[in-house]
């Protein structure tokens, strides 16, 4: 089989990918570095041009997936168009399927490393002001009812945090989403689960 011609970048993104779904399910020690080039097409020693090893590139490809995810929900909580509750929301069920989808590799190293942490980190650093923002406009709206938001924002984020890297029995997976939604709701002050303009916005009364 002949071999396509990528440009690097587009390449190790490639690699990235194939490694990160082998690594949902399969977990660290179902990823081979032999399937990995053989699914991209390439030698096993352009696997190494961009990764010096299996683990940095596993540690690397959930990394990369982790920050993809956070951008996403990032990019969904600051779309001014849409509802704020209903934000929210989209935010949190996004939240939600990531955590799902992650808990039965909890015990996997390139979850468990130093390196890991740090990034998980200073990416949840960077979500706090803007979760304080959007509480701040909540408030404003009336929506939420939240007396000091900059306690508020640490703390949702550090308890979302916290949830993600524990592992969930199937008895809370069962009443996961609910539970967090509940809580953060509880959190909030939100006394009611859907706005006026969301209301309005699906044409019901």
């Amino acid at each position: 089989m002949s071999r396509t011609i990528k440009a690097p970048d587009e390449r190790r993104q490639e690699l990235l990918g194939i490694g990160l779904n082998l690594f949902m399910r399969k977990g660290a020690e179902g990823v081979s570095i032999k399937e990995v080039v053989q699914q991209a097409n390439v030698a096993t020693g352009l696997f190494y041009y961009y990764f010096k090893s299996k683990d940095a590139f596993l540690e690397e490809a959930l990394n990369a997936h982790i920050e993809g995810t956070i951008g996403n929900m990032l990019e969904g909580l600051q779309n001014g168009e849409v509802p704020l509750l209903q934000r929210v929301k989209s935010a949190l069920a996004a939240f939600q399927e990531h955590a799902l989808r992650l808990a039965p590799l909890m015990g996997e190293e390139a979850i468990t490393s130093l390196q890991h942490h740090v990034l998980m980190d200073n990416m949840l650093q960077r979500l706090c002001p803007i979760i304080q923002e959007i509480i701040e406009q909540g408030n404003g709206e009336g929506v939420f009812h939240v007396e000091n938001p900059a306690v508020a924002a640490p703390f949702i984020i550090h308890g979302l945090s916290g949830v993600l890297h524990e592992n969930l029995s199937d008895e809370l997976k069962d009443n996961f989403q609910k539970d967090i939604q509940t809580l953060l709701f509880t959190v909030l002050g939100v006394t009611h689960d859907r706005t006026p303009s969301e209301v309005n916005l699906d044409g019901n009364t």
